[in-house]
Parts: C-alpha cells; structure tokens; sequence
C-alpha cells in the first residue's frame, strides 16, 4: 500500500475512496486530494484513501484496480466499510464502470469521466447501477461536455447528471474547492463527528 494516501478515523461504517486522474499521485496536484481528505476526516470522521489510478495494460482493468482499492480500504477500516467513491477523469471513468460489480460502493461521485475513451461501457453502468446513488459531474470547458448530455438519457432517482459552469477538467478554475461537490453528492445525509 505504498502508493496509497491513508488518511484513517474511528468511524467504521463509511470510507470514501478517491480515485485521480491517469498518471497523478494519491495526493493530487498540488495536494488537493490530501486537504480534501483532511478536511473531510476532521468535519466527519470518515477514514478516506486515495489511490493513483494506474495504466490499465500494467495493472489490470478497471474492476481489479479498483477491487484492489477496496481490499485495501478494507483493511485499513479492518471491516467492510459502505464506499463513498469520488474519482476524476480517469479515476471517474473506472470507478464508473467498475461500480456496477462492487456492491460494496454505495455512492459515487464522478467528476469529468473522459466520455470519449469509452461511452458505450459508462452508459452501460450508468444503466445498471443500483447502489445509493451515481453523480455524473462535468465542468461546462470539459471535452466531455456534449457526450455528458447522453448520460441524461439514464437519469433517475439513483442516477443523475450535474454540469458546473465555469469549470474545466481539472476543477481548478477560480479557487474551486472539491469539499463543495463531495458534501453536495456524497456526504449529503451524513452527521458531522
């Protein structure tokens, strides 16, 4: 787990695991996934792991790297935590499609999944998934925006698409803080510690 970024808490019940873009570390640019996960762990009390998202022809496809994620979260909780999933670009696209297989991910935030890679299997998942809830968030300047009006079509109580104006790929525009969106589509319903 020495690629991993751990931050642990007391609370059991829940985990979120991040999941970044291809090629970023566990901490994101510029530590954004580290101060997104302490702030979460001192507001709630959840334990949050991120996890570099690795090249699919190296080290397995989508449901393994994030089925590896999930042994790892589980061990660190040393029980079987719901997932709250948060992952961008890449990570979003894997996370996606992996869901589907995972019951154990019982929310998920997808932040700017690249559409075009593969649209045919994250429409597919966006179909079938049956968890809590599927957050399909695209910045209104990211390449996927048009694609993203597709996903409309499998909208639901447990599925839905949400464009943020003014943003990029990167979320990265005018200060914009992650916890906005992870409070918005994950952590909704949850008692602060």
């Amino acid at each position: 787990m020495t690629n991993f970024l751990i931050v642990p808490a007391p609370r059991q019940d829940y985990a979120l695991l991040i999941k970044g873009g291809q090629g970023g570390t566990a901490y994101g640019y510029q530590n954004k996934y580290l101060n997104l996960a302490n702030e979460i762990n001192n507001k709630y009390g959840i334990t949050v792991v991120s996890s570099p998202t690795r090249d699919e022809q190296k080290f397995g496809s989508a449901a393994v790297q994030i089925a590896e994620d999930i042994r790892a979260v589980n061990e660190i909780c040393k029980s079987h935590p719901k997932i709250l999933f948060m992952g961008m670009s890449k990570g979003a696209l894997l996370g996606g499609i992996a869901a589907i297989t995972i019951p154990q991910i019982s929310k998920l935030l997808l932040i700017n999944p690249p559409l075009m890679i593969n649209l045919p299997r994250i429409n597919r998942a966006a179909k079938a998934f049956n968890g809590e809830m599927m957050t399909f968030v695209f910045g209104s300047e990211d390449p996927s925006i048009r694609e993203s009006e597709l996903l409309r079509l499998y909208e639901r109580d447990k599925m839905k698409v949400v464009n943020v104006p003014g943003q990029d790929h990167y979320f990265s525009k005018d200060g914009f803080n992650l916890m906005t969106l992870v409070e918005e589509h994950l952590l909704f319903n949850f008692e602060l510690k």
